[in-house]
């Protein structure tokens, strides 16, 4: 459609410019015949040196000796005072061919329109005529914008054909990549050789790269996550199965009330476990729904002050005197609800590792570099070298094993901590035990 356009309007443009060059011919050939004329016809004329016969012949294979297959059709007058015809070509009418005295007119002459130029001699009464039929001006004129227009279509199907294949050639490497692509099993995540892709096509093909490396890294940690959880799950299944024999199968009250208890221990450790399976696959970096998380404004000290409120229970129980720092302030941009399960898992560690009749503070503090969340206990502490293994998923170092637990809480507390843009460090604390400071950033 584009092509069609602009080919009618090279057309109608092509015809206006025809009819441009025409009519400055007409003048061209109008002022020569003046030029030619006005001394030698006037003359002759006045003084009877020759015939207007011969004048006229003599004129006319002067201006008009061509012969080409555009020669226009062009008839001219030569008029004294406007009254005597002096000289006119074969083609010319015997009567006036313009209206005007001077300039371009269209006139109606024995039923044939005529485009005329006239002009005047200013010194001698002579005016010339000079002229051409409409008819045969517009067939010359079609006969040129037409051949145009036939060399343009016939360079149509070439320049397409052209196209074709060239589109096609370039556009091969991609139909390559998506058969190979098609091929692929799922277990296939291997990068796309770029080595035959265009450069208009490598920033797509990189793109699916790194598509593919993430799916990998996605589904690799899914599995190593699976395997690891099946083998966590496994010995507290194990453990409450064989409880429950023991209960099944005692025939003394106490032994049989001792291995319901244990059980009762095996189901709560299990649920703990599985409580934190889901919290930190929730907290997968490709989870959507951890991608539609939303920070915003929080108070610190509120959602801290819930926290140990609600271990307090916890912390009685296991003869530990937990409590908040007086001074408490700071808000910051995070998510209240995971900034909660963060300081849970951190004040629950403290309780767990922290021996009976010992201390666990927590404070939230606000200095110029953030806010400053510390929780610290007199427990045993994390030896300087086991500091970086503890946030890996179910480590557990083998002095603890008597605290039940599953070695993913500072998985978790280390995810939320990315996801708010937080950092971690532990350190010794002034009780003598362990110190773990996560330092967000202040809202606004």
């Amino acid at each position: 459609m584009i092509w069609i356009a602009t080919a009618t309007m090279s057309y109608r443009e092509s015809l206006h410019e025809i009819e441009e060059v025409f009519d400055a011919q007409l003048v061209q050939s109008a002022k020569a015949l003046l030029v030619l004329s006005q001394h030698e016809l006037y003359e002759q004329l006045a003084f009877d040196a020759a015939s207007p016969d011969e004048v006229r012949q003599r004129v006319h294979d002067t201006v008009l000796d061509t012969s080409h297959d555009y020669e226009q059709n062009v008839a001219f007058q030569l008029w004294i005072n406007n009254t005597k015809l002096a000289a006119r070509s074969a083609s010319a009418p015997d009567v006036p061919m313009s209206g005007v005295a001077s300039g371009f007119s269209n006139r109606e002459i024995y039923g044939a329109t005529w485009r005329v130029y006239a002009i005047a001699d200013p010194e001698k009464p002579l005016t010339v005529h000079v002229g051409e039929r409409i008819d045969a001006r517009h067939e010359l004129a079609v006969s040129i914008s037409a051949q145009f227009l036939a060399a343009v279509a016939l360079a149509l199907p070439f320049l397409a054909a052209l196209i074709w294949f060239g589109v096609g050639r370039a556009l091969k490497p991609l139909r390559d990549i998506a058969h190979e692509t098609t091929l692929r099993g799922v277990d296939r995540l291997d990068p796309i050789n770029t080595a035959q892709v265009p450069q208009e096509a490598l920033p797509l093909v990189d793109a699916l790269n790194k598509l593919f490396m993430r799916v990998k890294s996605s589904v690799e940690n899914e599995r190593r996550f699976t395997a690891d959880a099946a083998h966590e799950l496994r010995t507290p299944l194990a453990a409450i199965k064989t409880q429950a024999q023991v209960a099944l199968y005692s025939v003394q009250a106490p032994e049989h009330q001792q291995a319901l208890r244990q059980v009762v221990a095996g189901v709560d450790r299990a649920t703990h476990l599985v409580e934190q399976l889901l919290t930190l696959a929730r907290l997968d970096p490709e989870s959507p729904k951890t991608k539609q998380l939303t920070l915003q404004e929080t108070d610190m000290c509120a959602v801290i002050q819930g926290v140990v409120a609600d271990l307090a229970p916890q912390a009685m129980a296991n003869s530990v005197d937990l409590g908040v720092g007086e001074q408490c302030s700071g808000k910051v941009k995070g998510n209240a609800e995971l900034i909660a399960v963060l300081a849970r898992n951190l004040v629950l560690n403290a309780i767990r590792y922290t021996p009976p009749g010992g201390t666990v503070d927590v404070t939230v503090a606000d200095n110029p570099d953030g806010i400053k969340l510390s929780v610290a206990d007199s427990g045993p502490g994390i030896p300087p070298e086991d500091r970086d293994k503890v946030f890996q998923r179910f480590y557990r170092r083998l002095s603890t094993n008597t605290v039940p637990g599953s070695g993913l809480g500072l998985s978790i507390v280390q995810r939320i901590a990315e996801i708010h843009g937080a950092t971690i460090k532990l350190g010794e604390a002034g009780l003598g035990g362990l110190q773990v400071d996560v330092l967000f950033k202040k809202a606004g």
